[in-house]
């Protein structure tokens, strides 16, 4: 942040489980007699299936190891399948290996070009690439895919952020907050958008970290240590006296004149 103020956290979330275009739907399990439609994919084999069900149960147990391969082990079976992919892409991501994160994750919008869940996530990874103008379009991209998504908003958000487009990434966050006001990490990320305004905007940061922290945010002691030091910058300043202007009726000295 500016001033030498401490910078704080601003938080987001990259590795959320794809919501769609992983498993076959119950829908689709009922319709397995049906006639296929001439686009249609066919329906993924027992094998496929498995590798799945064991990607998402590793994934939710933060098992990024074994995620990765039942990850690998499903495209293998199944390479077009766009939603494992992008959950390949999401654990290589969480890996650390970006490169291989960006070849995933691109493979999954080549497969899939409405999959908002894999345009962010490759956003995510290049901005970890150092790519931030890569990142902001893929962002973009996620947000017209899905633009009904808070969450999309708010990665959005700070990738915008990170760019230097401030302005940009307070309507992003505004615009998560419409769409879910009670979205703790908007409100926090909020909040420090407004700290880091010059001067701050010390009373609607506060109100966005109250309101972080009452929906669950956990507490960040740099946010507020600039609070408090705000407050004391603000408090410790002395009123600044109105100046009288000289008076006209007073009269000029007279000039003195040099003794021979």
């Amino acid at each position: 942040m500016d001033g030498g103020m401490k910078s704080v956290r601003f938080t987001v979330l990259t590795a959320a489980l794809l919501a769609g275009g992983a498993l076959p739907s119950a829908a689709q399990d009922k319709a397995k007699a049906a006639p296929a439609k001439p686009d249609a994919r066919p329906a993924p084999s027992p094998e496929t299936v498995k590798a799945m069900k064991d990607g998402i149960e590793a994934m939710r147990r933060s098992d990024w190891k074994q995620a990765a391969e039942a990850w690998n082990q499903c495209v293998k079976l199944d390479p077009g399948n766009a939603g494992a992919w992008a959950n390949l892409g999401k654990v290589q991501l969480q890996q650390k290996d970006t490169g291989a994160a960006i070849a995933s994750l691109e493979k999954a919008v080549a497969l899939q070009p409405a999959l908002a869940e894999a345009w962010m996530a490759l956003g995510m990874a290049f901005d970890a690439d150092n790519a931030p103008m890569r990142a902001v379009s893929c962002l973009t991209r996620a947000v017209h895919e899905n633009p009904t998504d808070a969450r999309t908003r708010n990665s959005l958000a700070i990738i915008l952020k990170k760019a230097g487009w401030k302005d940009a990434a307070e309507s992003e966050l505004q615009k998560a907050l419409d769409l879910d006001p009670r979205y703790a990490e908007a409100h926090f990320n909020l909040a420090v958008m407004y700290l880091d305004r010059r001067p701050p905007s010390v009373e609607m940061g506060r109100r966005h970290y109250e309101a972080a922290r009452s929906l669950g945010a956990e507490p960040d002691k740099d946010l507020e240590a600039q609070l408090a030091g705000t407050d004391a910058v603000v408090e410790s300043v002395p009123p600044i006296a109105a100046s009288k202007p000289p008076s006209a009726e007073k009269p000029l000295p007279k000039p003195t004149r040099p003794k021979p």
